[in-house]
């Protein structure tokens, strides 16, 4: 086991290192662990560490981590003016199937990545007491799912969820030839991937494994 990199901000357990993300630019490499003595001083690489205590996940910084700012980027007003925290699931299916190429591990609102046990702590320690952590069943967690399996099929990480939002183009990231590859293993491969993903991951939320986290007071 890794050296403990500092301490969970929300428990106080020792953190490990986890996983290394490059500069996007680099293209990821799926599920890569991380180097904690080449990633230190490494340009555009950032690195989470985990908590094996609250199962909480960290972006390592020089500065400490402002627990009621991660809060409020993870509060949702409802129609009913009620508010709920949410936030992708680090002890999820997919963030487990996919380690580096999980497709919401950019997604988060801040600096920590969440487990149900850790949200809960969050709520605790910003003075929002949370009577229910249950995972979303259907929704943007689904799309998660899909694209962490997608993933491991292409070149570029989360290539469909990029090219439709226009932040990849042909002569971006590694070249045309791997976009026109990741064009063709995306179109012919979506349809059987969802055929899997979405049974995976409802599977998933009902034994509260899922993607999405939604934590009521």
């Amino acid at each position: 086991m890794s050296e403990p990199a500092a301490s969970c901000p929300l428990c106080g357990s020792p953190l490990y290192g986890w996983l290394t993300l490059p500069d996007p630019a680099a293209g990821a490499t799926v599920g890569l662990p991380v180097d904690l003595g080449d990633s230190r001083d490494a340009a555009g690489v950032r690195i989470l560490d985990r908590c094996e205590s609250c199962g909480a996940g960290v972006e390592r910084s020089q500065e400490a981590v402002d627990l009621e700012t991660e809060a409020r980027g993870l509060t949702v007003t409802l129609e009913d003016g009620s508010e709920v925290l949410v936030a992708p699931n680090r002890a999820s299916w997919q963030a487990t199937i996919g380690g580096e190429g999980w497709a919401a591990i950019d997604l988060r609102a801040g600096r920590l990545l969440l487990s149900p046990g850790s949200m809960r702590l969050l709520g605790e320690r910003t003075g929002r007491q949370l009577n229910e952590v249950r995972c979303t069943r259907f929704g943007r967690n689904q799309a998660w799912m899909w694209q962490t399996l997608l993933n491991g099929l292409t070149f570029h990480p989360n290539f469909a969820r990029e090219v439709r939002a226009g932040r990849l183009r042909s002569g971006d990231g590694r070249g045309r030839l791997a976009f026109a590859v990741d064009c063709v293993v995306t179109a012919l491969a979506a349809p059987l991937v969802l055929l899997a993903s979405v049974p995976l991951e409802l599977l998933a939320a009902l034994t509260g494994r899922g993607g999405e986290l939604v934590g009521r007071r």
